[in-house]
């Protein structure tokens, strides 16, 4: 069973749950996820490298309290933050900061492939597609033009496929490196 390097004093009750300070701790991650994006926000022509950051967060968190909830708590708490920082859409922004939660927690259901490395990097890949759609939708929906919409679609699954590969590595090594840390 997967215990949360937070609390060791989960009871059988509670082991579920996410507990106070593992949501004071991922509403920190994903409120510095977001701060990042927002400064990370530059024009340079590559679709999705504003994300990179928090699709890290969202792996990583998500695997560091390995809880069902966590994930869209996080993506939830991201779109929230994202709307009063000032996001572009408004509050169609949840939408694209939530997809991701939604599909790390559907990535829960997958066994575990072999190395755990492998998990991480599915997590992060699937996060990163999906808040990819899931963007691009939301561009239609406030009336781009479907040709625009398309081009910057296929552009972005090579970045946003390179950025969830990546972050789920990093969120892999940062999550070993945390528990090894406190064996010592």
């Amino acid at each position: 069973m997967n215990k949360s390097p937070l609390l060791n004093n989960d009871t059988p009750e509670t082991s579920n749950r996410l507990s106070i300070s593992e949501m004071i701790m991922l509403t920190l991650f994903a409120l510095v996820a977001v701060a990042v994006k927002q400064m990370l926000r530059l024009d340079l022509n590559l679709p999705g490298h504003s994300y990179i950051l928090y699709i890290f967060f969202m792996v990583f968190g998500s695997s560091y309290v390995p809880k069902r909830g966590a994930a869209l708590y996080m993506g939830v708490a991201a779109g929230i933050f994202a709307v009063i920082a000032g996001s572009r859409k408004g509050i169609l922004d949840i939408i694209r900061f939530v997809a991701p939660g939604i599909s790390l927690e559907i990535t829960r259901f997958i066994p575990t492939l072999g190395h755990p490395v492998v998990n991480r990097v599915l997590e992060g890949l699937f996060a990163a597609l999906s808040m990819h759609v899931a963007k691009s939708g939301i561009n239609l929906m406030v009336g781009k033009p479907f040709e625009v919409v398309l081009v910057k679609f296929y552009a972005g699954l090579v970045t946003y496929t390179l950025i969830g590969v990546a972050c789920g590595l990093c969120a892999h090594f940062m999550e070993k490196a945390i528990k090894n840390y406190k064996q010592v």
